[in-house]
């Protein structure tokens, strides 16, 4: 029971940090267009970590010392296949959500600026009373 909760706990952090880092390559190699692509990737590699990690924890290596019996990870992969992916598309919708609220501003089709986010200004200047949102 230890051996899930860590690993749980190992897959919020791993799915928080690889969405983070898929949001900054993004950035930079592809000017924030979405890569499908690197969401598979990310929940691959979640996966096999969080795969790995249960089955070091849990003690399952102990019982299959033959290399035959390497398969037992493989199943310890596709259940943690199961694990991740819901986890990881709730994860997403959340980032998506948090990054429209977040938004400095809206463009249209051909790039120009149609309207600077009121709540972005709000919490810009939230200290200071001179600054109207009208002004």
């Amino acid at each position: 029971m230890t051996a899930l909760a860590l690993s749980l706990l190992l897959c919020g952090a791993l799915i928080a940090g690889l969405l983070w880092l898929k949001g900054q390559v993004e950035r930079v190699l592809f000017r924030w267009r979405n890569v499908p692509f690197l969401h598979a990737v990310n929940i691959v590699v979640i996966a096999a970590v969080v795969a790995a990690s249960y089955y070091r924890w849990s003690g399952i290596g102990i019982y299959l010392r033959d290399l035959a019996d390497i398969s037992g990870f493989w199943y310890v992969f596709a259940g943690a296949m199961q694990l991740v992916l819901p986890l990881y598309l709730f994860a997403c919708w959340l980032a998506a959500r948090w990054r429209e609220r977040e938004k400095k501003y809206t463009r249209s089709e051909d790039k120009k600026v149609l309207y600077i986010n009121e709540r972005y200004l709000a919490r810009r200047h939230r200290g200071d009373d001179r600054r109207s949102k009208t002004s």
